[in-house]
């Protein structure tokens, strides 16, 4: 009976929604999605809560529909920093403003003259930036009256937490992306929420994941079809229940997620907020273990420039692939799987992650010539994606950090060629995995173990993560990056601020 049991994992991101149902073997029951579109020009990216959550709705009615033995508890993982405001009938009062919104930039340096980065960095393990919550309430209520009139201030994860309970709470990895949570004591900081004209009751409770939020209202498990016990457990951000669902549970430890953006994580030995991890852009957030915290490091292009060089450089190429009915991307790694090239690729093409985090840079390619084939600059920037990874890893490595292992998910991990690269250029084995889908399943682990269907998230891991293929480091390719790399950081030294 017990090995019957399904949970769920529901995703809520930039450009879609999504719901998958897991067996306790992690094996996926039934999954649901929908897909919408964010709005705004001039450098506005917003979402539309009413039109997400109509979508969440629809997903969960398809899920209740085709589950037919219903689910015993699911959480919820979401994108990060984007606030939904409602009032006291929970009616939306503005669109939510996402990560790479422009806004804020003033009210960023505005909090910084007033709190000081050191202090701000102290408090929430965040180095300021607008990238985060707060700026986004300064501005959201200077110029709306959306702060004022709010009852509720929440992310995307406990908004359908509370529709679907009526609970308010929130998982202490979501509230982190804030800059106003203070890490260490795992509560709001009034100070910090005073600066933007928010409340503290405004904001909903900050709880550990594993925590049962409450059971769907009876009324809503009706009108989606849902199961009337199902149990809401707080999940958390994206990028740390991918985390999770990659298997991360030891210091040696490492996840990669490969989508648009590519975040690398590792844990940390203590929580640590020093002037070095504020000098380089490195976070310490909290985790889902007891006394967890996690750094990470971005490459902010990644997927995109792959499709950039594919919409632009390699349209002719591509548009040969789609006539014959070809994977554009699995027919150049085939086409450049043994090429070496002098050819290098700076990957920062409008943005730019660690270690120096820049929302205006922009991206060099050298070593070109006229004999340059098109496999070699494809190669090139595969290259220059792992060295500008490794090189935010070599900083990171200042804080005590050892992996000798990295989990990758994400649509960069259906590239054999792009992992081998990492497993050469890291020196260190890489594996992709079964499921593809780590933050859902990373909630389903959470959700499973809040009803105790698991002892441990330990046994969860064990249990439901399987690895699929793992790369393991050819010692010449090693060498011949480690050469390679020397002159790639010669090369971003002088070229990557230059514009």
């Amino acid at each position: 009976m017990a090995d019957r049991m399904l949970f769920a994992g529901m995703d809520v991101g930039t450009s879609g929604c999504k719901m998958l149902v897991y067996d306790l073997d992690g094996t996926i029951v039934y999954q649901s999605s929908r897909k919408y579109q964010e709005e705004g020009s001039d450098g506005y990216r917003e979402l539309n809560p009413n039109l997400v959550m109509a979508n969440v709705r629809e997903v969960l009615k398809d899920v209740a529909k085709n589950c037919k033995d219903g689910i015993t508890a699911m959480a919820v993982t979401s994108l990060g920093e984007s606030v939904v405001c409602l009032d006291k009938d929970n009616k939306v009062l503005a669109n939510s403003m996402l990560t790479g919104d422009c806004r804020g930039i003033p009210e960023t340096q505005e909090i910084i003259d007033i709190l000081g980065a050191d202090r701000i960095f102290e408090t929430t393990g965040l180095p300021p930036n607008e990238l985060y919550g707060l700026p986004k309430y300064m501005w959201l209520n200077r110029n709306t009256n959306a702060v004022e009139d709010a009852t509720a201030i929440l992310y995307y994860e406990d908004f359908v937490g509370y529709i679907l309970t009526g609970q308010r709470k929130v998982s202490y990895s979501s509230a982190a992306r804030s800059m106003a949570f203070d890490i260490r004591k795992f509560e709001w900081s009034e100070e910090f929420l005073k600066l933007a004209g928010i409340r503290k009751e405004q904001m909903s409770e900050p709880v550990p994941p594993c925590t049962v939020i409450g059971t769907i209202l009876p009324e809503i498990a009706e009108e989606l079809g849902l199961n009337k016990d199902l149990k809401i457990v707080a999940g958390g951000h994206d990028q740390t229940c991918a985390a999770l669902g990659s298997g991360l549970f030891a210091l040696k430890d490492g996840e990669c997620g490969m989508g648009t953006c590519e975040f690398m994580f590792t844990m940390l030995p203590r929580v640590m907020m020093t002037p070095y991890m504020m000098r380089n852009d490195f976070t310490c957030i909290p985790y889902v273990f007891p006394d967890t915290y996690l750094s990470s490091i971005e490459v902010t292009t990644c997927g995109a420039l792959k499709n950039w060089a594919k919409d632009s450089i390699f349209r002719d190429i591509d548009r040969k692939c789609r006539e014959e009915g070809r994977n554009f991307f699995q027919y150049m790694d085939d086409l450049s799987r043994d090429v070496k090239t002098d050819v290098m690729v700076l990957p920062q093409f409008g943005s730019a992650g660690n270690p120096d985090l820049s929302m205006d840079a922009r991206g060099t390619i050298t070593g070109l010539t006229i004999h340059t084939k098109p496999e070699e600059l494809y190669k090139a920037i595969l290259e220059g994606m792992a060295f500008q990874m490794y090189l935010a890893y070599e900083r990171m490595q200042e804080l005590g950090t050892e992996m000798n292992c990295i989990a990758v998910t994400g649509g960069g991990a259906a590239s054999e060629l792009t992992l081998q690269i990492r497993a050469d250029v890291f020196g260190m084995e890489v594996y992709s995995l079964e499921s593809a889908e780590a933050g859902t399943l990373g909630c389903m682990l959470m959700s499973a173990t809040a009803v105790n269907a698991y002892p441990s998230l330990e046994e969860g891991i064990k249990r439901a993560v399987k690895i699929k293929k793992k790369f393991v480091p050819e010692a010449n390719m090693t060498q011949y990056y480690r050469e390679k790399f020397e002159r790639y950081k010669r090369f971003y030294e002088v070229m990557h601020d230059f514009h």
